[in-house]
């Protein structure tokens, strides 16, 4: 089976944000698979996101934002997605724009959100702002294209 877009939400102690988070992907785009990995969490993440309507994955300790896509991935492999859309469970992405990052799938095979686009209110400062755009310049000579949020999900 076929299926069109999954929206993967790593989580780790978010309970109470992930319901909104949620809520706000099926308000955007109702027709997307949601998986919430909970990665290892220690208060009610999962059972909030099941409530919420979700798909659940449950590692049973803390890996990391990384592995936890990295299940996300397997999953969406195994269930037949042709998408894969990382959302924080922290709400700091905005679900509104999702149809957005999916169209770009049209022109190209990866599509990377921006938390600094000219119209965010996203700020960071400090040693980490400047160490996230070092990287972001960086990877740009490498790849030979424009990255200006390298550590985007």
């Amino acid at each position: 089976m076929t299926r069109s877009a999954l929206i993967a939400i790593p989580a780790w102690n978010e309970e109470g944000s992930i319901a909104d988070v949620i809520a706000k992907v099926q308000e955007h785009l109702p027709t997307a698979g949601i998986l919430v990995v909970n990665d290892g969490s220690t208060d009610n993440t999962a059972q909030v996101a099941e409530q919420a309507g979700a798909m659940v994955v449950s590692l049973p300790f803390n890996v990391g934002v990384g592995g936890a896509m990295r299940t996300a991935f397997l999953y969406a492999k195994r269930e037949g997605y042709q998408a894969l859309v990382q959302v924080d469970a922290d709400g700091q992405h905005d679900p509104a724009d999702l149809d957005k990052l999916l169209a770009g799938l049209n022109e190209a095979d990866i599509v990377v959100g921006t938390r600094f686009h000219p119209d965010s209110m996203y700020f960071i400062g400090g040693p980490r702002r400047w160490a996230m755009v070092l990287l972001s310049k960086a990877l740009s000579a490498m790849a030979k294209t424009p990255i200006s949020d390298s550590t985007s999900g």
